[in-house]
């Protein structure tokens, strides 16, 4: 039976995606990797539980490799858990011919990347991602970083993975509020470059795709195409912040006040609501496309409510935001489904006019 297995080149690192990604690692250990004197697993409770023994199980090598766990959850994606892995890699002899497998969502191939990328200068290292927005968003494209008291992403750098192995089947392992924390940045990919993609996307409720190989292809391919044009983020690239400028405050604002937090995609899902409203005020989004990416947003996610009194530390949190220019926000908007334009200074009072009606559904059909 033929390989299923689709490898793609983005900001040059490949990435293996398909059924046969696992096996593709087994053999890259005893070759690409073969020279190299140490090998490490970064893993969370989590994967360590539901996903190292199905990695073991098809990849046997791994077994020999140095295990590090750390807790799960935004709120460790931290210096202090750099530190403890830092500690862990020292004791037990990492180098920079050592190399790091960053076995878990975001959060881990963010920290996992960075921790690497620093350690001894910077030592090479893989993602494996275990869950849908990692897939298809954060272990690819080479931005690693750890979060700056609640803020997130804070301290990082760019630096691309040696490789990158997508298994589909540990999206399994997931629970639904998981895996729809991923089909948010999927949403997010088509909105700003396939309309093509949220027609289907939209088309059919999330719960009901049962193959997902098909979907986090496409979703990589708009990734893929917008990172190699603009590695760095100097300018295309932001086009993948749509959503995310009030998204990534919503969801400081949920870790600093809430006892559970709210995922990262429920964040941006939010985030997208906010700013299609302002992309219907400032970039020219029709009334009926905003109220087309409200209504299946909504029909995906729960509204997080927020009281009128949290706009102004909302408004406060998008000052520290690290596409600011000057200090003025920076916003990625829509022009159309389909259509994003990136670089938009967009002034406080527009923000704070976006969460006022946020607040409020009842009236944004108005």
């Amino acid at each position: 039976m033929a390989k299923k297995i689709k490898i793609l080149n983005i900001a040059g690192s490949p990435v293996y995606i398909g059924q046969s990604a696992l096996e593709e690692l087994r053999y890259n250990l005893n070759t690409i990797f073969a020279s190299k004197e140490t090998f490490f697993i970064l893993v969370d409770e989590n994967t360590d539980k539901h996903c190292y023994p199905q990695l073991v199980a098809i990849v046997p090598q791994i077994e020999k490799a140095y295990k590090i766990v750390v807790p799960s959850g935004e709120e460790n994606k931290t210096l202090t858990t750099c530190e403890q892995v830092w500690n862990q890699m020292a004791v037990a002899g990492a180098n920079r011919k050592s190399l790091l497998i960053n076995l878990g969502g975001g959060m881990i191939s963010d920290l996992g990347g960075f921790a690497a990328s620093v350690y001894h200068r910077g030592m090479q290292y893989v993602n494996i991602p275990t869950s849908l927005m990692s897939m298809i968003d954060a272990s690819i494209g080479g931005k690693t970083g750890v979060d700056l008291y609640s803020l997130k992403n804070q301290i990082g750098l760019f630096a691309p993975p040696a490789a990158v192995y997508i298994w589909p089947s540990f999206l399994a392992t997931l629970p639904h509020r998981q895996l729809l924390s991923g089909y948010a940045e999927m949403m997010k990919h088509a909105l700003i470059a396939d309309a093509d993609f949220w027609r289907k996307l939209i088309s059919m409720p999330m719960a009901v795709i049962s193959n997902w190989d098909d979907y986090i292809l496409e979703a990589i391919r708009i990734k893929s195409d917008i990172v190699n044009r603009d590695p760095y983020e100097e300018g295309e690239r932001r086009l993948l912040n749509f959503g995310h400028t009030l998204g990534h405050a919503f969801e400081t604002y949920s870790l600093r006040n809430d006892k559970s937090a709210i995922t990262h995609g429920e964040a941006v899902a939010m985030g997208m609501i906010c700013e299609a409203y302002i992309s219907y005020r400032v970039a020219g989004l029709s009334h009926t496309g905003r109220d087309e990416l409200v209504k299946h947003l909504l029909l995906n996610f729960n509204h997080y409510k927020i009281p009128v009194e949290a706009i102004d530390e909302l408004v406060e949190i998008t000052n520290y935001d690290k596409k600011n220019r000057k200090g003025h926000a920076m916003m990625t908007l829509l022009r159309d489904i389909g259509q994003a334009v990136e670089g938009q200074q967009i002034e406080p009072a527009m923000i704070r006019e976006s969460l006022f009606r946020y607040t409020n559904f009842s009236e944004s059909a108005q």
